[in-house]
C-alpha cells in the first residue's frame, strides 16, 4: 500500500492485515481522490477509522490544510507520520470514533468514513453523531467506503461508485 499521489507519491505505508482490517486498495483510492480532486486542496478533513492513515495521508500528500487521525491504535499511524516527517502529536486522537465525535466542536470540509467491515453498525453511529454535532461544512462530503452488500441509510444527498466488492457513497451535507 502506498500513497499514489501528490508530494509524498510513491510512499510505501506500513500495515495490518487481519480478518477485520482492510485497507483501501490503491485503485479505490486513485477513484476517490479523482473524485474529490479540487476539494483537498485547503481542505480540513477527518480520517476516522484511520487505522494506518492511508486515507489522511493521501490528502496531506495532495495539499490538505489538515487532518486530524481517530482511531483506538495509533501504533502504526504514527511510525507512518514519522516516515514522512509529519508531527504525530497534534491531530493524532487514539480514542474511540463515538468519544472523540461527542466531544469534537471542529467543522471539517472532508470526513473520511471506513470502520472494520465486521463492524458496520459503525457507520450509522457515526453518521449519526457527525450530523447531531454538526460537525461537517455546508459544502462538506463524507466519504464512505463499505461493502457491495451494505447500503447507508441517511436522509441525505449522497452518490455511490461500485469498485469490486468495495463501494464509495459520498454524502452531502444537505
Amino acid at each position: 500500500m502506498r500513497i499514489i499521489g501528490g508530494k509524498y507519491r510513491g510512499f510505501r505505508l506500513e500495515f495490518s492485515i487481519s480478518d477485520e482490517l482492510r485497507p483501501t486498495k490503491d485503485r479505490v483510492k486513485e477513484a476517490l481522490f479523482s473524485i474529490l480532486f479540487d476539494k483537498v486542496i485547503g481542505a480540513t478533513c477527518l480520517d476516522l477509522f484511520a487505522g494506518s492513515g492511508s486515507l489522511g495521508l493521501e490528502a496531506l500528500s495532495r495539499e490538505a490544510e489538515l487532518v486530524d487521525f481517530v482511531d483506538t491504535d495509533c501504533r502504526i499511524l504514527r511510525k507512518n507520520l514519522e516516515k514522512l516527517k509529519l508531527d504525530s502529536r497534534d491531530g493524532v486522537y487514539c480514542q474511540s470514533f463515538d468519544k472523540f465525535l461527542k466531544r469534537s466542536s471542529k467543522k471539517y470540509d472532508i470526513i473520511f468514513l471506513d470502520p472494520p467491515w465486521a463492524h458496520l453498525n459503525y457507520f450509522e453511529e457515526a453518521l449519526k453523531l457527525i450530523f447531531d454535532n454538526d460537525l461537517l461544512t455546508t459544502t462538506g462530503i463524507i466519504v464512505c467506503e463499505h461493502p457491495k452488500n451494505f447500503k447507508i441509510s441517511v436522509d441525505k444527498q449522497k452518490d455511490s461508485r461500485s469498485f469490486g466488492r468495495s463501494v464509495l457513497t459520498l454524502i452531502k451535507h444537505d
